[in-house]
């Protein structure tokens, strides 16, 4: 995990607490400090994952078994050590080692010409590889609009465009809940299930780091009138699964992440609901939430 030509300047170490996991990310500056990153920022201690940032004239070579590419990234594996590759067009940006099921330490790679661009605050988590990382403690992202009700989380799930950011204003509007992040949440599967915030949202703009209890998953559809039911076994794990901000090329990550998901059906109930962009639809939500003694 050495490069020779890295280039050595002046180490700056900072710590961040995510999904209740304490991160230190070493590196030589830190072009990515914006206002969302700042929240989370925490005091000196034993880290659950250090990241250290190496700046280099060109990437090290890579090694080992190609496990596929997707998007931006591809995988390669070599004996226990991944190497995740995020390519900016035909140009390298970042490389990320670490090993299977061991993610408490990583050295990520950036050249000189793509430090800048891959440091910056929308792409710096994913050139890390944070949502391959955390997987390893128990604890995934997942395409959501994350609101308080009560003191409980309820996740609103869905793809792009469907109306996640929507119901969560409805909510808002409503009913006075809060916003905790417009887009992604942190789902840690550990002495209970609980919704985090992250430092990341989107074009949402919203971004607070709270960490709540999970009350429900709410997978949304469009629809002209309001309807809702809970799901169970094979469909709502498929239905949380096709909104997990992971792409699975790595070895053990699907695996992994389908334990996790159970252990959270096994506790948090999930609802299919389709909606329509009114106040109705936090009425539908709301009356079978209060039934079932969510919130």
């Amino acid at each position: 995990w050495t490069c020779i030509s890295c280039r050595l300047r002046l180490a700056m170490k900072k710590y961040y607490c995510i999904c209740k996991k304490l991160i230190c990310i070493d590196a030589p500056e830190f072009a990515w400090d914006n206002p969302a990153a700042a929240q989370f920022e925490a005091s000196e201690g034993k880290a659950d994952i250090c990241i250290e940032c190496r700046v280099c004239k060109q990437m090290p070579e890579t090694k080992g078994k190609n496990y596929g590419s997707k998007n931006d990234f591809s995988v390669f594996v070599d004996d226990e050590t991944v190497c995740r590759n995020f390519s900016m067009g035909k140009m390298p940006g970042a490389l990320t080692q670490y090993q299977s099921g061991d993610t408490s330490r990583s050295v990520t790679y950036f050249t000189q010409k793509s430090f800048s661009v891959m440091a910056d605050s929308r792409f710096v988590w994913s050139s890390v590889s944070l949502a391959q990382l955390m997987l390893a403690k128990n604890a995934f992202f997942l395409h959501s609009s994350f609101i308080d009700v009560g003191g409980k989380a309820v996740l609103f799930s869905a793809a792009s465009g469907v109306g996640k950011s929507t119901q969560a204003a409805l909510w808002q509007k409503h009913r006075g809940a809060e916003i905790i992040n417009g887009d992604k949440s942190g789902v840690l599967v550990e002495n209970g299930v609980y919704a985090c915030g992250v430092p990341f949202c989107g074009t949402s703009g919203i971004c607070r780091n709270r960490n709540l209890p999970l009350g429900a998953v709410v997978l949304l559809s469009q629809a002209k009138t309001n309807s809702i039911r809970r799901l169970a076994g094979v469909e709502a794990l498929q239905g949380i699964l096709q909104n997990v901000h992971l792409d699975f090329i790595a070895p053990n990550e699907y695996n992994k992440c389908i334990d996790l998901i159970i252990e959270l059906l096994a506790a948090v109930p999930v609802y299919a609901m389709g909606c329509t962009p009114d106040e109705e639809a936090v009425i539908t939500l709301e009356n079978l939430l209060k039934t079932e003694g969510v919130v």
